[in-house]
């Protein structure tokens, strides 16, 4: 398949519902590349360095505290675990009252063929999803204290951090990674 391993989980339920769907769905054709330009991950060594030459990569030192004017889903977030945390929820709610552009915004970068593939893929999620699980989706939060950092330009979000879940995502827990991508947080595994 041509999605990273976010996907996989939603594409695999989906495609175990649609008994005969082939993976022609989505994905058949050559790979797209990423709606979100990528950006290395790698932390700097110390506060005094010098930021990346990728204009979305801030230095160490502004790693911790700098606000950010538009993220993903329109409203202030830290470059910090914390706004990472809030960026996670926001892409649960937005799960949850099944908002397509929200979802791909944050998630896209997961998926090879970037916003195409996850606008095709996302609404298959969707329709998985109980009544209960979309409240549950709707009512997340995320612990920012379970969330770890990986550098100044990367976190990972445990499936012990967020809650309530999906019956889906609770069968199978992920370990979602957020990176920090022109100015906002976004899903990239």
């Amino acid at each position: 398949m041509t999605i990273r391993p976010l996907a996989t989980t939603f594409a695999a339920a989906a495609l175990f519902l649609l008994v005969g769907c082939e993976e022609q769905t989505a994905g058949s054709a050559s790979p797209q590349p990423s709606a979100v330009p990528g950006t290395s991950t790698a932390p700097t060594s110390s506060s005094s360095s010098a930021p990346a030459t990728t204009a979305s990569r801030p230095s160490a030192a502004s790693a911790t505290a700098s606000p950010v004017t538009k993220p993903a889903t329109g409203g202030p977030a830290a470059h910090t675990p914390v706004g990472a945390a809030s960026v996670m929820e926001e892409f649960h709610h937005a799960l949850g009252a099944k908002n397509l552009e929200t979802v791909c915004r944050i998630s896209a970068p997961a998926y090879d063929g970037g916003i195409k593939e996850c606008r095709s893929l996302t609404p298959m999620l969707f329709e998985m999803f109980t009544p209960e699980d979309l409240k549950n989706l709707k009512a997340t939060r995320v612990d920012p204290a379970k969330v770890r950092s990986k550098g100044p330009d990367q976190v990972t979000v445990p499936p012990k951090a967020i809650a309530p879940k999906a019956t889906i995502m609770d069968s199978d827990p992920k370990t979602f990674t957020m990176a920090w991508r022109d100015g906002t947080w976004v899903i990239i595994d």
